[in-house]
């Protein structure tokens, strides 16, 4: 679920971002710096409570200024000063929404047990535009074989359609429990 205050500070870098003209290059940045999460002596180095504010900005300045937009440097070292950088995650997720939203294009994950045909994608593309609001779809996709069979899929950040095997089990299995409890 999406914190407001992730909410507030991207909208704040979406809106910088728009009138700086640089939604596009931050973008790509943002992409980059959402990954700095990703490590976890990294992320135990921003967060943690005993190591100086100023330490922690320093090292910023050093890995990105230069490297980065100055508008993600000054986020990042303002998220420092405030205390809210175990935020970051959440305000690049949401600002690449916006930045979506902004170009007309939804996210979509396709998760399967078997990489799917072009032809099946296709179709399962084709199909998912029509309970998309934008244009286009940037498509994604993951193979897990737990599913056993069929497909799920996230449409944005809301719809999921579950067409997995197991769901339908798990509709079966509650259907036959009922019907022996009524029985």
């Amino acid at each position: 679920m999406l914190s407001t205050v992730a909410k507030r500070y991207a909208v704040a870098l979406f809106a910088a971002a728009q009138e700086a003209g640089r939604v596009e290059k931050i973008d790509a940045e943002a992409k980059v710096v959402a990954r700095l999460f990703d490590d976890r002596q990294v992320r135990d180095f921003l967060t943690s409570p005993q190591i100086p504010v100023e330490r922690k900005k320093d090292a910023l300045r050093k890995q990105f200024g230069g490297r980065l937009d100055p508008l993600l440097v000054n986020l990042l070292q303002l998220l420092v000063d405030k205390k809210r950088i175990g935020e970051l995650p959440q305000i690049m997720e949401h600002f690449d929404v916006l930045t979506d939203q902004s170009r007309g294009v939804e996210e979509a994950t396709i998760v399967s047990a078997v990489p799917l045909s072009d032809e099946q994608r296709q179709a399962i593309e084709q199909q998912l535009k029509r309970f998309s609001a934008y244009g286009q779809l940037r498509i994604n996709t993951v193979i897990d074989p737990a599913l056993l069979g069929g497909v799920l899929v996230r449409l944005g950040r809301n719809l999921v359609l579950d067409g997995t095997l197991s769901s339908r089990m798990t509709a079966l299995r509650s259907r036959l429990d009922r019907a022996v409890r009524q029985g």
